[in-house]
């Protein structure tokens, strides 16, 4: 139901922001024909009534709906009955007006995908569809425990019963129909958009990063054993590493001269004769960043040193190196379809948000919500008893 949810949210969000106000701006934008056809359509049949889309949209369809702030059989409407009865009018207007418009954009956005699929698939998709309620009802008992009464129970604090809950699931599974179909899902994804798509997201999806693997003997200046008082502490370290290198290069084995010197090392784990694991170049520190730039410069199995760093003379062998790439796209393919198809999504989303918004914007929204909030008030606070 991600999809709906997406719909919903988006829809009412621009039902909100574009407000009543801005009528005589998107009148300016519309054709005569277009305006006499949406007046038509958006005429209201009722004083407590609003008609989008050739359905009727009453008071009780934007009020009985379940607040979903968790307070427990709390549906929308109490809520509001509550807030009432603390309120004077004139509060209760300023403070319920936004949230019920807002529930109105959202029924509105259900109201338009519902009855898109309706005209796709005609009266006999309904046997279907209570077919698919039902299991997905079984479904939901399932996930409490096989208890009905957990359920139903469940479903009230949610402000609905099974009833509700059967309607309310037709009109989604319906509403994704709209939005699946409106993604025209049969269009082929081309060569040359899978090839446009990968360049563009590449960077942020597809990296794959470097990876280093290398033998360590540190020679740290602070540990070098001094013979002389007066001999610099960085110059002995220097002539200890290039000791090092030439037996390393007449054939000693690096790994026991790494464990022999270890106590050399600002860093060394016992025995394991100067290899470090593998890791993304860009994660070593200070003063260790400096052998990823050393590693592009030779090859595998080769000997690097002294490396000079401030305190440090560092001998490296290269076990393994690996720069920083990208997956290739034959590897990838699958994540760029997806990439399309949810891009179709949005889009698919942004044109029925187009379509609501041209359904609602000659209907008379602020005078609908103005009776259903003042019958709502009244209703919560009737006058008291004529003694």
């Amino acid at each position: 139901m991600v999809c709906l949810a997406l719909v919903v949210l988006v829809c009412a969000a621009v039902f909100v922001a574009a407000g009543c106000g801005q009528d005589q701006a998107r009148r300016a934008s519309l054709s005569e024909e277009e305006i006499q056809r949406m007046a038509r359509t958006a005429k209201p049949v009722g004083p407590d009534e609003l008609l989008v889309s050739g359905e009727r949209i009453t008071c009780e369809d934007i009020m009985d709906i379940s607040s979903g702030r968790g307070a427990p059989s709390a549906s929308f409407k109490a809520a509001l009955e509550e807030m009432a009865r603390a309120t004077t009018l004139e509060q209760f207007m300023e403070i319920a007006r936004p949230r019920v418009r807002q529930q109105l954009g959202a029924n509105v956005s259900n109201i338009v995908l519902y009855k898109r699929a309706q005209r796709q698939l005609g009266d006999k998709i309904d046997d279907t569809l209570d077919k698919l309620v039902e299991k997905d009802l079984r479904r939901f008992v399932i996930e409490h425990g096989g208890n009905n009464a957990r359920a139903d129970e469940a479903l009230r604090e949610m402000g609905m019963n099974r009833a509700t809950y059967r309607e309310r699931k037709k009109k989604q599974i319906l509403a994704e129909y709209a939005v699946e179909s409106k993604m025209a899902r049969g269009r082929p994804i081309t060569y040359s958009e899978l090839v446009t798509t990968y360049e563009r997201i590449k960077e942020e999806a597809f990296v794959r990063p470097g990876l280093i693997q290398f033998r360590l003997i540190d020679i740290s200046a602070g540990k070098v054993e001094l013979a002389d008082p007066n001999d610099d502490p960085v110059r002995a370290a220097r002539r200890l590493a290039e000791e090092l290198v030439t037996r390393i290069v007449a054939g000693e084995d690096f790994g026991r001269l790494a464990e022999e010197y270890s106590r050399y090392a600002e860093y060394y784990i016992s025995g394991s004769e100067g290899l470090w694991s593998v890791r993304d170049p860009a994660s070593l520190a200070e003063p260790y960043a400096v052998l990823a730039g050393v590693a592009e410069k030779i090859e595998v199995g080769q000997i690097a040193g002294p490396i000079d760093v401030p305190g440090h003379a560092f001998i490296m062998e290269l076990v393994q190196n690996r720069p920083k790439g990208y997956f290739p796209m034959s590897e990838v393919q699958e994540q760029v379809e997806a990439h399309i198809e949810d891009t179709r999504r949005l889009e698919a989303i942004a044109r029925l948000d187009a379509e609501i918004v041209e359904q609602m914007v000659l209907a008379d929204t602020d005078g609908f919500l103005r009776r259903c909030l003042e019958r709502l008030y009244y209703a919560a606070n009737p006058p008291a008893p004529v003694p």
